[in-house]
């Protein structure tokens, strides 16, 4: 296998494995929306029922607004709220490793196409 196909799967294997990450983390999300919705009727409705996802709505608008915002700290149920405060860190997190690990893979397409 020539060094251009290796690089290849290694860019496709990044971006298959970023996006499954990130779906992994979304569903996670939908599980806590899902929990405050049935616990915080009355509260989901007011937040404007916030649902984290892949594309742009409104939804996932209000659901940055409120991980940003820590709204999830005026719950009064705190295991719901710890929830939200680990997603809140595991999208932090993830952001990072996705950020690094792209850098990792552009220096080394960089390096092996000089």
């Amino acid at each position: 296998m020539e060094t251009e196909q290796v690089l290849g799967l290694i860019v496709l294997g990044w971006l298959i494995v970023s996006v499954l990450l990130a779906a992994l983390l979304i569903r996670k999300g939908r599980r806590l929306t899902a929990t405050l919705a049935r616990r915080h009727p009355g509260i989901y409705e007011s937040l404007g029922r916030p649902q984290p996802g892949f594309l742009y709505s409104a939804r996932r608008s209000k659901f940055a607004w409120f991980l940003v915002h820590r709204e999830y700290e005026n719950l009064d149920d705190p295991e719901l709220s710890a929830g939200f405060e680990n997603y809140r860190k595991a999208e932090a997190r993830l952001l990072l490793v996705l950020l690094v690990s792209l850098v990792i893979v552009a220096v080394l397409v960089f390096i092996v196409s000089r």
